[in-house]
């Protein structure tokens, strides 16, 4: 069984680890303890929480420095042809650049995500009759208005707003039939 972190020497090794691996198994096992006893020490003492915390954003940053740097830089790779190492006239391979589209792609989506994906901020009126349906489709048209929403993203809105006013009519109706109902008996 490995040591307690006890140690304030340990703990900043545990935190040093998981800055640089980005995991817990080996930030614990290079710091001399037990996953069990980081998340023990976790739990009970906020500072090591907040320090394991800002840990993760470092070696997220890491993470993305890389594939940025794999997407736009690009790495050096030998060039193989029909399962064989092409080498040059000196008999040294020769290398070529590769980037990695999908790591672009998933840096672009993760700074710039496509609209349907964003949320959609549009401040409606609390629903409750007719003149409220009526408020909530003109925020939807200023919203298009100020760029806040696409005009796709209000024809959904204004979809959601039509069942509403639906709704409302059709709970008119019936209290009308029920008022109807009674006056015949």
């Amino acid at each position: 069984m490995r040591k307690l972190i006890r140690t304030e020497a340990c703990q900043q090794r545990f935190i040093k680890a998981l800055s640089k691996t980005g995991s817990v198994t080996k930030a614990a096992a290079l710091a001399g303890t037990s996953r069990t006893r980081v998340y023990e020490l976790r739990n009970r003492d906020p500072g090591f929480a907040a320090a394991w915390e800002d840990a993760e954003e470092v070696a997220a940053d890491r993470l993305e420095d890389e594939a940025r740097r794999r997407a736009v830089e690009g790495v050096s790779e030998p060039l193989v042809s029909a399962g064989k190492l092409v080498r040059d006239d000196d008999g040294q391979p020769i290398m070529v650049r590769r980037y990695s589209d999908n790591l672009l792609l998933a840096l672009i989506k993760a700074h710039r995500p496509p609209p349907r994906q964003r949320s959609v901020h549009v401040q409606f009126p609390a629903l409750r009759s007719m003149a409220d349906a009526t408020d909530a489709m003109a925020a939807i048209s200023d919203a298009v208005a100020s760029g806040a929403i696409t005009p796709g993203e209000a024809a959904e809105l204004s979809r959601f707003v039509e069942a509403y006013i639906k709704a409302i009519d059709a709970g008119g109706i019936v209290q009308r039939l029920l008022a109807l109902e009674a006056k015949l008996k």
